[in-house]
């Protein structure tokens, strides 16, 4: 075997390419070192922006819990919650959809720009609705995914959602139900600007912690509305029970009052009874002496006297038997008017001398009224009457009537006020007033503004008192123009 010889310009060549391939690979060592340096670098500095960005998402959370536990109306609270969304995915959301569910239909709440844009009603088997809905937690949908769902939906509903347009649709969507421990009450759909990198399931947590936090908010909510109204049916339903034990209170109280006098009645129908029979012999006894006396005796003037005021009792007697019972025959069309002008007329005198000023103020176009003018009488003379013993030190006595209601329908009916300035009734006195036997006066029988409210009533009128004490009383009596009265039999 021979030996290679090699000159020496040869092997200078050779070393010299091999140290020039050395030289490249060095070069291109150092370039590698420096490029994994430079990725280790962004790795490093990625994290740090994960774990800053994370940081900054929950403290966006924090705020956003903090801020709906003030806030207790329902579109504040979805305002609320689009404006802290755009801060917690960084201003790549385009849309975020609220999905409320209402009996057969799903409410749908569109937001842009934190402005409410739209809402409209989706049926509870649209492909969006069921899968925000039926997701256990928040899921993400891709290019892929919303593609065939957006192939599901109806022309109309892509006119009226065009954030799922084929032409603009979104990179990806974020989806989290809302639900409390009772039941699902929506759910959240965000849509990613088809500018923006997309989604990652990173930010699955974030957007189903905030559907957490609104679905927790919105229940308080609900609650707060519930709780206020249970209050405010509670609130009405306490209102009706005390209309109603108002009414039933009055009612037993009318009822005691009836029973009262309807005693009075009775006892007046037996003591008229019994008085009757001595009357009648007093009076026979009296008309058989006037037969057997002279007829130019001066005695018989008080024959006549006693004549009188045996008649006159009989009438008192007739008028207690017949007041609980009274006839047709006594109805009559009666000025009330006239009979207040009577009766004023019949106490001037009085007032005079207890230096008590009449004024009146009558109605000159006050209807006639079918009512019993004797009665009436009488409850206007012991109105008055009680007016001038209230007024001792004298004062001032106001009478006026008015004419009330219309035609229409047999509401026309007569008002008469008689206002005194006297001492006025201690409130505790009013609601026992006419009460029979209920007296506040030494002497007083208890009976005077019993059988004047028995009057009233018996006419279908009503009488009420408005008293002060220290500056006066008024009482006010309404009575229609035809009573219950005029239909009695005779």
């Amino acid at each position: 075997m021979s030996a290679v010889s090699l000159s020496p310009d040869c092997v200078h060549s050779r070393i010299t390419e091999l140290e020039e391939r050395i030289a490249v690979l060095t070069r291109r060592e150092a370039a590698a070192n420096l490029h994994i340096a430079d990725l280790e670098s962004q790795l490093a500095a990625g994290r740090v922006y994960a774990e800053q960005s994370s940081y900054d998402r929950l403290d966006t959370l924090l705020a956003i819990s903090a801020n709906l536990l003030v806030t207790h109306e329902i579109g504040s609270l979805l305002n609320l919650v689009v404006r802290e969304a755009t801060t917690l995915f960084q201003d790549r959301s385009r849309a975020l959809l609220f999905l409320t569910r209402n009996e057969h239909h799903i409410v749908v709440r569109s937001f842009k720009h934190q402005h409410e844009d739209v809402e409209l009603t989706l049926l509870h088997d649209h492909p969006i609705t069921s899968h925000a809905f039926l997701a256990p937690r928040a899921m993400l949908m891709d290019t892929s995914e919303l593609r065939m769902v957006v192939r599901q939906l109806k022309l109309d509903t892509m006119l009226e959602l065009p954030e799922l347009d084929s032409a603009n649709r979104p990179r990806s969507v974020l989806l989290a139900p809302l639900h409390t421990d009772a039941e699902r009450i929506g759910a959240l759909v965000l849509c990613c600007d088809v500018n923006s990198p997309g989604y990652h399931p990173n930010d699955l947590p974030f957007i189903q912690a905030l559907a957490d936090l609104a679905a927790v908010a919105i229940d308080d909510i609900s609650q707060r509305e519930r709780s206020a109204s249970l209050e405010t049916d509670l609130a009405r339903e306490r209102q009706m029970h005390r209309q109603a034990q108002s009414q039933l209170d009055t009612a037993q109280a009318q009822l005691l009052q009836s029973a009262k006098l309807a005693a009075i009645g009775e006892l007046a129908a037996s003591v008229a009874h019994e008085i009757n029979n001595p009357l009648y012999a007093a009076r026979n006894s009296l008309y058989l002496l006037e037969q057997d006396l002279p007829t130019d005796l001066p005695q018989h003037r008080f024959l006549e006297i006693a004549k009188g005021e045996l008649g006159r009792i009989s009438r008192i007697i007739t008028r207690m038997r017949d007041f609980y019972r009274p006839q047709r025959s006594e109805l009559a069309e009666t000025s009330v008017n006239s009979l207040l002008h009577d009766t004023v007329d019949f106490v001037r005198t009085y007032l005079r001398h207890g230096q008590i000023n009449v004024t009146t103020s009558f109605d000159p176009t006050l209807p006639l009224l079918i009512a019993h003018a004797d009665q009436l009488r009488q409850v206007f003379l012991n109105i008055v009457l009680n007016a001038c013993d209230a007024m001792a030190s004298g004062g001032t006595l106001h009478v006026a009537t008015e004419t009330t209601g219309t035609n229409n329908g047999g509401h026309l009916g007569v008002m008469i006020r008689i206002s005194d300035t006297g001492t006025g009734i201690d409130p505790a006195h009013l609601e026992h007033l006419f009460e029979p036997f209920y007296t506040t006066k030494p002497q007083g029988t208890g009976l005077g503004l019993a059988i004047t409210a028995h009057i009233v009533t018996q006419h279908a009128g009503e009488i009420n008192v408005e008293s002060e004490v220290g500056k006066g009383t008024t009482f006010t009596i309404t009575l229609p123009v035809v009573s219950e009265l005029a239909h009695m039999p005779e």
